[in-house]
């Protein structure tokens, strides 16, 4: 299993930042992992996670659902990514996970931030969403520091919304 970039192009080169390196999920690696075939990947310590595998398989089903796996010092510490593509409006979901031994150090907001970066790649990408539980205060603060704001609440779930750039 080898996390390359999709045929497609779309997520052809790692994205890297100053500690960690976000590496593209192919399909087939996607696969892999949703079958839980870790084989491929070096997993730190707390990884995958319980989410990991659904993560995978949305990512191995759908080609919009662009993935990384995040690895620190060549270990798979987490994932992230878009839930799928931007909709007609420019929207587009991200999720991303840390194993727990990996999480309070400013990975995932490194990680993020870095997929942010990318994103404007998506030349049809202008807003990110974020779903997080509203008891998840590590990851609600980590969208904050992100300039994300609430966009509206659906208890138990806050909703985060950021601008990547106007609607033209």
């Amino acid at each position: 299993m080898s996390p390359e970039g999709p045929p497609s192009g779309a997520v052809s080169e790692a994205i890297r930042t100053p500690r960690l390196e976000l590496r593209p999920l192919t399909p087939d690696a996607a696969r892999d992992l949703a079958d839980g075939d870790y084989s491929g990947v070096r997993a730190g310590t707390d990884w995958p996670t319980s989410s990991t595998p659904i993560v995978a398989m949305r990512a191995a089903a759908d080609p919009g659902a662009l993935t990384w796996l995040i690895a620190h010092h060549d270990m798979v510490i987490g994932e992230c990514g878009l839930k799928h593509a931007p909709g007609p409006d420019g929207s587009t979901e991200i999720g991303y996970g840390m194993g727990a031994a990996w999480r309070a150090n400013g990975y995932g907001t490194e990680a993020i931030r870095g997929l942010l970066e990318w994103l404007p790649n998506l030349s049809d990408c202008r807003r990110v969403t974020a779903e997080v539980h509203e008891t998840n205060l590590a990851s609600r603060r980590l969208l904050e520091r992100l300039d994300f704001t609430i966009d509206h609440l659906s208890s138990p779930y806050v909703w985060y919304a950021r601008t990547l750039r106007p609607s033209s």
